[in-house]
């Protein structure tokens, strides 16, 4: 019935109130007050239904909707009671009704109809529960009852088809949580949805409204690697506002710093340094050196500079040395104030002052003294150096000693090397450090970097190097010897004689003295001076005698020092070839290390004999096999070592390297007496093949590494082998499909490095060259077979063929090729989808079919090869006849209709091209491969992906037209830093086109892609790989023969008219990969 108040209609107040939320107020005490007048409460509450239905199936967020639901939610918690009047207020509570409480009768509504079918409905049902639940205010109590039903019906919603509704859901019980319950219903749902749920917008309404606990702050950690960027941000800020430094570990805080400062994202860095950082240095009062203490600076001493970094720029230059005010008179941090965090602090600030250009120069003398008080404070604190000790306390201390000794010498790259009496002191007190034996290896790196700088030149450091090592290994010793009894008998003897020969000439003396014989007394004063200084060294004489000696030292410490210098050495030299020192140096230091029993000691030898076949390719020659034999069955460690080696010299000689071992076996098979030219001829033919198979048996043995049991050495030997492809140093199909499945398979699930690694390869490689994808394009059905035929027992069965397929479509497509080509005829996609339809038609039962033809809709085919076009157009014929699955027909039908538009678009752009520009087809290129060239594919420190290439995602399946959103679910693209979805043992198979489900198209997160390691970062690749390049194969390429696959009622003619259509590339099906490799 229309209710009155203040003279409006119930209707009247509705669209006032939809106006503004200015009147809300005076619209709820004037509606309240006619309520309160009302004695049958009934037509009032059908009445107010009637208007408030009209607002909850509108789904669109309109304003006037908005407000006219805040409104509704003021005036029903104008019934809730308030708790003025203590036991008086729970017998009121216990006597209302539904009928007498509209806030109950009004709970009571959206109860029943929160499961209603329209998505709007139940979305604003939850975002109504939502409004009234916050606008209790924080003090308010509800009974048990309506807790119960408010969950029942909000945990179902929670499940919601529609994301926006399970968003809603999520904020509704957000105030029924209770961390103090280890098993709250609702946190246990809250962690499930920000673990598994497929929108970001439900984990982000999750990560907001959770309460923090010792049970969800892990898994809010997690969310700082979500694929999604806002997540990640969103993750940022919530554990800066809500979660107190110590309440996480020292891992936990390192890990938030080191991902948030090198994200790749600005908005999650920005997050991560100016809230999460800022937070932290507010609750130590800004001290800078407090906040250091908390992220164990000696075992993060990378994370910390970032920190320190991003602190410095948001403080002026100016007064960062204002408030540094540990320094005394000489400019110099004493040794009593010298901690591992004062040292990073100080060392990082010289360093960012003297990036800051002239005004970080002008501060950078404030901070730092001469080089020649800088020396004499450094020596005198390495002098200080503890030896290594067994007790744990000692340990510690002599570790952060270390530590702090790290950082001064890291100083010395800031320090003013102008002054030629400071670079003299700073180059002693280096040597004299590289030679004194309580210096651990771990300064070598540091002093011989700045011991490189002073002496720059090759022909100069070479030889002072030498003689440091030779004076560590051979240092110089003092030998004290005692005299025998014969030789003190004989010293006595002697010392007697000279005493009387001095008696003898003192008389004498005495006597031409009385006879005024001058001249004889000149003569004998002479003589009695000699006497008495050979009496007098005769009894200076000690009874030990000291001489200095050299022994030679083999204890394991002193080697791998002498190691470590000889490989900080190797690193910095720029000549090739190898000098009499160092070939002297090889023979008498790294090859016996080699044999040495110490582990360290052997790591460091072959290390030193990598770095040394860098330098000369006779002895790359002479050492491979070695390497290679080592990285088959010495000590993990020492394996990986050697794998590096190996792969840094592949880099810079090319399989070539590997000739030695084959050429020798053949010259000793052929005849020495061979003379026949033809013979000759022969024989260097079978040397070449010879090689040849001597690099593929060497890339065989490599490629078995990828099973090995351990990690490290499979993510070394992946890493090498995408370098090789990508160098161009290697061509093959079934590597790269290797490679593939290495990264989907789940067992490589927790080695973050290789997952990185190869997502950030795989896209780099593909769209680099055109000549790259035709590789990808080979490898398409032979890895998807790989996974057809995977036994349930594999770990690949667990992989989702679907994502892999679109995957391998994405990375094919010629749109995301970096280099500008030329408009050609065909792409790769018109190949692979003539390859595509004859694997299908081979078995139309054959596992895998459905991703195939699935795959198909994917592909973006050239609408000017019509030819091509109509002969896949023949074959989506043939296979839609054979074709008996629903799902199948269903696929094939879309593809066929999208082929019948692309014929269209040909026919009409073939008009306007023969109007424009006549060309002759055969002018045309052929298929515009262009070989990758030396200076672009040598340089792999540069790997990256840009966002405008990520993988892009999308089901096919049929979309509900009521959807206003699709429903996604988070999967890695080729860029994703973490591949940690599909690509795991948690992404099972999953058949989105069978159940109906859209998918949203992925964004991931990524880092800079593969890097060289140092010591090769100045490989060349100037020799030809032995295995040909891609522009070196024939370009004829075998038709793909449609005329088996042609029905009976075609005619020979169209057959031979098929057949001599214009030239495109369409080549045989490969064979498949063995399926040994599924294992």
């Amino acid at each position: 019935m229309p209710s009155k108040q203040q003279g409006k209609t119930l209707l009247e107040v509705f669209g006032e109130c939809q106006n503004g939320v200015h009147n809300h107020a005076k619209l709820t005490a004037a509606l309240r007050s006619t309520y309160d007048k009302l004695e049958d409460k009934s037509p009032f509450h059908q009445e107010f239904l009637s208007y408030f239905k009209h607002a909850l199936i509108i789904f669109k967020r309109e304003p006037a909707v908005e407000r006219t639901l805040d409104f509704v939610a003021k005036f029903a918690v104008s019934f809730a009671n308030t708790e003025d009047s203590g036991e008086e207020t729970e017998v009121e509570e216990s006597a209302e009704t539904p009928d007498n409480n509209f806030l109950l009768f009004l709970f009571a509504f959206l109860f029943k109809n929160h499961n209603a079918q329209d998505r709007a409905v139940r979305f604003r049902v939850c975002q109504m529960i939502n409004k009234l639940l916050n606008s209790l205010g924080d003090n308010a109590q509800i009974d048990e009852d309506l807790f119960d039903q408010i969950y029942d019906c909000m945990l179902i919603r929670l499940h919601d088809k529609f994301p926006a509704v399970r968003t809603q859901a999520v904020t509704a019980v957000s105030r029924l949580q209770e961390p103090s319950d280890v098993d709250c219903p609702v946190i246990t749902t809250y962690l499930h949805l920000m673990k598994f749920d497929g929108s970001y917008e439900v984990r982000r309404a999750v990560l907001i409204n959770i309460t923090m606990s010792t049970k969800t702050v892990p898994q809010i950690l997690e969310l700082t690697h979500d694929v999604k960027e806002v997540i990640r941000k969103t993750a940022y800020q919530v554990l800066a506002e809500k979660v107190h430094i110590k309440a996480l570990t020292i891992a936990q805080r390192v890990r938030l710093l080191q991902d948030g400062l090198t994200d790749r994202a600005d908005s999650v860095k920005d997050a991560c340094a100016g809230k999460l950082l800022q937070a932290w240095l507010r609750i130590y009062d800004g001290n800078v050196l407090d906040l250091l203490g908390c992220l164990d600076v000696e075992n993060s001493c990378k994370t910390a500079e970032l920190a320190l970094n991003v602190i410095f720029k948001k403080v002026q230059s100016q007064e960062l040395v204002d408030n540094f005010d540990l320094l005394d008179g000489t400019s110099v941090v004493p040794a009593e104030k010298l901690t591992c965090e004062s040292a990073l602090y100080w060392q990082c600030l010289c360093s960012f002052l003297k990036s800051s250009g002239t005004e970080g120069e002008a501060l950078l003398d404030r901070m730092l003294p001469s080089v020649s008080v800088f020396s004499k404070h450094l020596r005198s604190f390495l002098d200080n150096l503890k030896p290594a000790a067994l007790n744990e306390t000692e340990v510690e201390e002599t570790l952060k000693q270390e530590f702090v000794a790290q950082q001064l010498l890291k100083m010395c790259g800031s320090l003013d090397l102008s002054d030629e009496v400071g670079r003299k002191q700073l180059d002693g007190m280096i040597h004299d450090m590289l030679i004194t034996p309580h210096i651990p290896s771990s300064l070598v790196p540091l002093l011989m970097t700045h011991y490189s700088k002073l002496h720059p030149g090759d022909e100069e450091l070479v030889p002072l190097t030498a003689e440091i090592i030779a004076d560590v290994r051979e240092p110089i010793s003092i030998l004290e010897t005692s005299i025998t009894q014969e030789e003190q008998r004989k010293k006595d003897l002697k010392l007697a004689s000279v005493r009387v020969d001095l008696n003898q000439a003192r008389d004498a003396l005495e006597d031409c003295v009385n006879k005024e014989d001058f001249g004889r007394a000149a003569e004998l004063k002479e003589i009695v001076s000699e006497l008495e200084a050979s009496k007098q060294s005769l009894l200076e004489e000690s009874s030990i005698s000291i001489r200095e000696v050299r022994t030679e030292k083999s204890d394991p410490a002193i080697l791998v020092k002498c190691l470590t210098i000889a490989s900080e050495m190797l690193q910095r030299l720029t000549t090739r070839g190898l000098s009499p020192t160092l070939q002297t140096l090889i023979d008498t230091l790294v090859l016996p290390g080699v044999q040495n029993l110490d582990l360290s000691v052997r790591n460091m030898a072959v290390k030193c004999i990598g770095l040394a076949s860098q330098l000369s390719r006779d002895l790359a020659h002479l050492h491979l096999l070695l390497l290679m034999q080592i990285s088959q069955v010495d000590q993990e460690t020492i394996q990986v070592t050697a794998l590096k080696s190996i792969f840094d010299l592949l880099h810079t000689y090319g399989l070539e390297a590997f000739k030695i071992a084959s050429s020798g076996s053949s010259s000793s098979g052929s005849p020495a007496d061979s003379a026949n030219e033809e013979e000759g001829a022969e024989d260097g033919v079978g040397a070449q093949q010879q090689d040849k198979n001597a690099a593929n048996s060497v890339l065989s043995i490599l490629t078995r590494l990828l099973d090995n049991e351990s990690s490290e050495v499979c993510t070394v030997v992946a890493e090498g082998m995408a370098k090789l492809l990508l160098s161009g140093r290697v061509t093959s199909t079934k590597l790269l499909s290797r490679l593939l499945l290495l990264w989907y398979n789940p067992t490589t699930e927790e080695d973050l490095h290789l997952r990185h690694c190869l997502g950030t390869f795989l896209p780099f490689f593909a769209f680099a060259t055109r000549a790259n994808q035709d590789c990808v394009e080979e490898a398409f059905l032979p890895t998807l077979e790989t996974l057809f035929n995977a036994p349930t027992t594999s770990p690949l069965a667990q992989v989702n063929e679907n994502n892999v397929a679109e995957l391998l479509v994405n990375l094919t497509d010629q749109r995301n090729l970096r280099q500008e080509t030329a408009l050609q005829e065909s792409s790769v996609h018109d190949s692979l989808a003539l390859k595509v339809c004859n694997k299908i038609l081979q078995d139309m039962e054959a596992p895998g079919v459905r991703v195939l033809c699935k795959a198909l809709n994917l592909l973006h085919l050239t609408s000017s090869n019509t030819a091509a076009l109509k002969d896949l157009s023949v074959l989506a014929e043939q296979m839609m006849q054979q074709a008996e699955e629903k799902m199948v027909k269903k696929q094939l039908d879309k593809f066929y209709q999208g082929l019948q538009e692309y014929l269209k678009e040909g026919e009409q752009a073939a008009p306007q091209d023969e109007q424009a520009a006549p060309q002759d087809p055969e002018a045309a290129p052929h298929d515009g491969e262009t070989a990758p060239k030396d200076e672009e594919v040598a340089q792999i420190d540069d790997v990256g992906v840009t966002g405008d290439k990520s993988l892009q995602e999308a089901d096919d399946t049929a979309i509900e037209e009521e959807a206003g959103e699709l429903d996604g679910t988070a999967r890695p693209s080729v860029t994703d830093r973490i591949p940690s979805v599909n690509a795991t043992p948690s992404s099972t198979k999953q058949n989105s086109a069978e159940d109906g489900q859209n998918e949203t198209q992925r964004s991931t997160r990524g880092q800079p892609g593969v890097i060289l390691d140092e010591d090769t970062e100045n490989s060349v690749f100037e020799s030809p790989a032995v295995m040909p390049r891609r522009t070196q194969r024939s370009r004829q390429r075998s038709k793909v023969k449609m005329s088996a696959l042609l029905s009976d009622s075609e005619s020979e003619s169209e057959i031979r008219a098929s057949k001599s259509r214009s030239s495109r590339r369409n080549r045989s099906v490969l064979a498949p990969l063995n399926t040994d490799e599924s294992n």
